[in-house]
């Protein structure tokens, strides 16, 4: 259940810091939220988000027949593989809001987002585990359209103007695959139909947690991560084989198991009263004075998730000391983790509604991605053993950047930042195979490079007092970290087998964060 909790952690520090914000009401230097505020949170209200959804996929072949045969799956080779991938993603919301006591606010809410995203396998004609053409224009995609949900909300009001909430219900996902058999290969057993599709939409589960902040009078805005998980939906692809009978029919069997990790920010409207000063309407929460200045330095910290987005491309091959001519190929190597991260800075409020600042943090975030049956490059497979690998690991983020704020209310500022970025990553090249060692047995099974990418990055966030000196944001960060060109070299058992890959890692990041910070004023 660790993916899950995400924002949860954030949110529950939130509220724990609310009730302390009494305490920290000082003198106001700069601007002053009203006495009392109306919070009618009651009410329908509609509104847009943007965002990003970050899938996590893994197709698992549990079956295999061809001519008619059963084939042995458990003979080494690799019958599960990761199609995870992220895109952007746009969406609606429409609900309704029940304040049933000063501090609590419950509803119900619906929202349907849009994302295509696909991620492709190539060499792939089949599930996992069907390897005889390792040619690049065969390939394996998962792909994933719209999304939908049902949920019910519970929300402590911070402030009579900023919501935390918690939301889960039910939810929905469009996805299918699409398997193309059309290289030599293929062609040569006569494999028809070339091209398969299947789409399903599945029903699963989802669970999250958000921030919602006046913007002043019905306007409000959020910052929101959801959790979902559509459990296997089960897929075959089937072909005849029109040349070479004793290939027909081939028929896998494999189950695709989904989830998805949503972070939006939206902007709604609520119909009726507004949520802040200035309404008749009841229940009427009675605001603590946040008198404050944004000018000082502040420390906090984040939780959240970090996606990744690497490609790693062949770019050439030397085997036995001659140039190997390779077609191009390319494999995914995406994933999403968990992320925690320190922050500092120093803001200085230059005017009444605007704010500049400088802030660095470091980033913690443990995610590995794996190629089975590559050992050297996306290039060079052996293709039936899990015991040979590619992979690439990310570990440790880190930023400075400066922002720039405008304060849609005294006590919400709504920013950009950028900057400099630095990614650490490591790349793994596992031979453990025995066929792979009767080869190169002079090399050691395992090389690594590691390496510390510098990069850039570019984001924006939410940020809501909740008090004179407790701040709580949303934020979302894109860098950039480029392409990098790596070697693999592995010594033959004779010369003829020596061999030196050269591919191309191509990395970027989406961050998400829930964050909570004190400021020093």
């Amino acid at each position: 259940m660790n993916r899950v909790t995400f924002g949860s952690a954030a949110l529950i520090a939130f509220a724990v810091a609310a009730p302390a914000q009494a305490a920290d009401i000082g003198t106001a230097p700069a601007s002053k939220v009203p006495l009392t505020a109306a919070s009618p949170w009651s009410g329908f209200y509609a509104g847009l988000g943007l965002g990003s959804r970050a899938t996590r996929t893994d197709a698992v072949t549990n079956s295999e027949t061809i001519g008619g045969i059963p084939q042995d799956l458990a003979d080494g080779r690799p019958t599960g593989a990761s199609f995870d991938g992220l895109g952007f993603r746009a969406s609606s919301f429409a609900g309704f809001n029940w304040q049933f006591a000063p501090q609590w606010v419950a509803g119900l809410e619906g929202d349907i987002g849009f994302a295509d995203q696909s991620t492709k396998r190539q060499s792939q004609p089949f599930s996992p585990g069907f390897t005889a053409f390792p040619l690049p224009r065969d390939s394996l995609t998962v792909k994933t359209e719209w999304d939908a949900s049902l949920r019910a909300r519970l929300g402590f009001l911070l402030t009579p103007a900023t919501l935390a909430y918690a939301t889960g219900g039910v939810a929905w996902q469009r996805s299918g695959i699409n398997s193309i058999c059309v290289d030599n290969g293929c062609q040569s057993v006569g494999y028809s139909p070339g091209v398969i599709s299947a789409s399903r939409t599945r029903a699963g589960w989802t669970i999250g947690g958000g921030i919602e902040t006046s913007l002043g009078g019905n306007w409000f805005a959020r910052a929101e991560y959801r959790y979902a998980d559509f459990g296997a939906a089960p897929f075959t692809i089937s072909r005849t084989a029109l040349i070479n009978p004793a290939f027909s029919p081939t028929t896998d069997d494999f189950d695709l198991r989904m989830r998805t990790h949503t972070a939006s920010f939206g902007v709604g409207y609520k119909f009726g009263d507004p949520v802040v000063a200035g309404a008749p309407a009841a229940p009427m929460v009675k605001a603590v004075p946040i008198a404050m200045s944004w000018t000082g330095p502040y420390l906090g910290l984040g939780l959240g998730a970090r996606a990744l987005q690497a490609n790693a491309a062949a770019k050439s091959q030397i085997f036995g000391g001659a140039p190997f001519r390779i077609a191009e190929h390319a494999q995914p190597f995406n994933g999403t983790a968990f992320r925690a991260n320190p922050y500092a800075g120093i803001n200085w409020q230059f005017a009444p509604k605007w704010v500049a600042g400088i802030e660095g943090d470091v980033g913690f975030a443990d995610r590995t991605a794996t190629l089975d049956g590559y050992p050297v490059s996306p290039a060079f497979g052996t293709f039936q053993t899990t015991t040979d690998s590619l992979v690439l690991k990310t570990t440790w983020d880190a930023g400075l950047r400066a922002r720039l704020g405008f304060l849609v209310t005294p006590a919400t500022l709504l920013f950009l930042s950028g900057g400099a970025a630095w990614q650490h990553d490591e790349v793994i090249s596992t031979c453990g195979s025995a066929p792979c060692r009767r080869r190169f047995s002079p090399s050691p099974p395992v090389i690594a490079n590691a390496a510390t990418k510098p990069g850039w990055t570019i984001g924006s966030g939410l940020e809501t007092a909740l008090g004179h000196h407790w701040l709580a944001r949303a934020e979302y960060r894109f860098a950039d970290f480029g392409t990098s060109t790596l070697s693999i070299s592995r010594t033959g058992t004779f010369a003829t087998s020596n061999t030196i890959d050269t591919f191309d890692v191509t990395l970027r990041t989406h961050t998400a964060t829930f964050g909570l910070a004190y400021q020093f004023n």
